[in-house]
């Protein structure tokens, strides 16, 4: 395989690792401009995991033999993800409000982890497409 084959995204995969890119792209620009890497210590796991799923994760969904790699690291970037927003969340929960539906919604990190973790679907495809399942296969 040659270098060039690396960014050669094949037609009936582009626009779903396209989307991922996005997602990752953009959470990792909030994040960083939210939480700057130099901060705090903790802010490298989020950084290092937004860095791989921007430039990593697309080349290796691309290709048949990487794509269940892409897809581990996909769901553990979305779960290391999801508890450290929820905990960050519950860890600067401001004293003086009240915990209920609307504050946990819209005040909380929430938005966030439904925006990090609308890239499982999106990998799940991804996974299904260059390994479909024996039943899938053979209908």
């Amino acid at each position: 395989m040659a270098i060039g084959d690396l960014f050669r995204f094949r037609r009936e995969t582009y626009p779903l690792i396209l989307s991922l890119f996005l997602i990752s792209l953009g959470g990792l620009l909030l994040h960083v401009r939210i939480h700057s890497p130099g901060a705090e210590a903790g802010n490298f796991v989020p950084l290092v995991s937004g860095l791989l799923s921007v430039f990593v994760v697309p080349l290796l969904f691309n290709h048949p033999k990487t794509v269940v790699a892409a897809y581990v690291l996909t769901l553990a970037s979305v779960a290391v993800g999801t508890i450290g927003m929820a905990y960050h969340s519950a860890e600067h929960w401001p004293a003086n409000m009240p915990v209920n539906p609307w504050n946990l919604i819209l005040k909380s990190t929430f938005p966030d982890i439904a925006i990090l973790a609308a890239k499982v679907p999106l990998a799940h495809v991804l996974l299904r497409h260059f390994r479909p399942r024996r039943a899938d296969a053979q209908a």
